[in-house]
């Protein structure tokens, strides 16, 4: 069979669209993880230290510290070195690498919208954490920048802007920020279904957390029975043919087996990780990486 030309492959839900109540959800979303932070770590206030300095939270212990930075009572209950910081100290760099290809514009809802949602969260959670959040979409560099809440109606724009389409999806992206060596905590968004291990593995730095959201539409996970015709998203190859239930078992063996090798890197390498369909609400993809 030739390959469908690609201006011919038509997607399901290739581009973005806030519903009116994202904005409300949102606000509700960010005090619930406020308020679960403060139960977490402690008194439910805002702790002093030093001259003025307010407690914000905590982020990796970094090597050659003094160790009397260290919080010893998170690091008996996580297994994990981590310091306190204050407000006068947080000026951590968040980053958001967002897959845009054109794989993600598959599922209703489509994995982008879900992708996108979770994105703008992650970006507002920064703010309010005083982080500047980085917006990376396409491998050419941060697209949007925000350090305070009200640039986030200029990042909602430039999504609502975007549309899934080419080929340059999270392996591109994670190609060109590996050559950064700046952000504490770096959030990649999207099917994985480019992404390697060496690829995943050269994000990693001693300071810097990784946080994994993949979404796959719940086509990807069970295709149907019966006459199909299956389109590649990003080459627009097609391939016509009739799905048993042998070759579904076959796929479905090796899509688990893939999924169970991302989930084994973050594991060993510390990286919080969560496998979502495109219909999850986005509170909580959130809740799953940073509550």
């Amino acid at each position: 069979m030739a390959p469908r030309p690609r201006a011919l492959v038509e997607l399901p839900s290739p581009s973005v669209r806030f519903a009116p109540d994202f904005r409300a959800r949102l606000g509700r979303e960010l005090a619930r993880l406020a308020a679960a932070r403060e139960r977490r770590e402690g008194a439910g206030r805002a702790e002093l230290h030093g001259a003025g300095s307010e407690f914000v939270g905590y982020r990796p212990y970094r090597s050659g510290e003094d160790l009397r930075a260290l919080d010893w009572n998170l690091l008996a209950r996580l297994g994990r070195p981590y310091v306190r910081v204050s407000a006068r100290e947080a000026s951590e760099d968040w980053a958001v690498l967002l897959d845009s290809s054109a794989s993600m514009g598959v599922g209703v809802p489509g994995k982008l919208q879900l992708a996108a949602e979770v994105a703008t969260a992650l970006a507002a959670l920064g703010v309010a954490r005083r982080a500047s959040v980085e917006l990376w979409l396409d491998g050419a560099g941060p697209r949007c920048v925000v350090r305070r809440r009200a640039a986030l109606e200029d990042w909602m724009r430039l999504l609502e802007g975007t549309r899934a389409a080419g080929e340059r999806g999270l392996a591109v992206l994670a190609g060109e920020f590996a050559r950064r060596r700046g952000a504490g905590r770096v959030f990649l968004v999207g099917d994985f279904l480019d992404l390697d291990g060496r690829e995943l593995e050269a994000l990693v730095r001693p300071s810097r957390e990784l946080f994994l959201a993949q979404i796959l539409a719940r086509t990807e996970l069970a295709p149907a029975l019966g006459a199909a015709r299956f389109v590649d998203a990003e080459s627009g190859r097609a391939r016509a043919l009739v799905v048993d239930e042998l070759q579904r078992a076959s796929y479905e063996r090796r899509l688990t087996a893939a999924l169970a090798r991302l989930a084994a890197q973050a594991r060993r390498r510390g990286m919080r990780h969560t496998t979502v369909t495109s219909d999850t609400p986005f509170e909580q993809v959130v809740g799953q990486l940073c509550g």
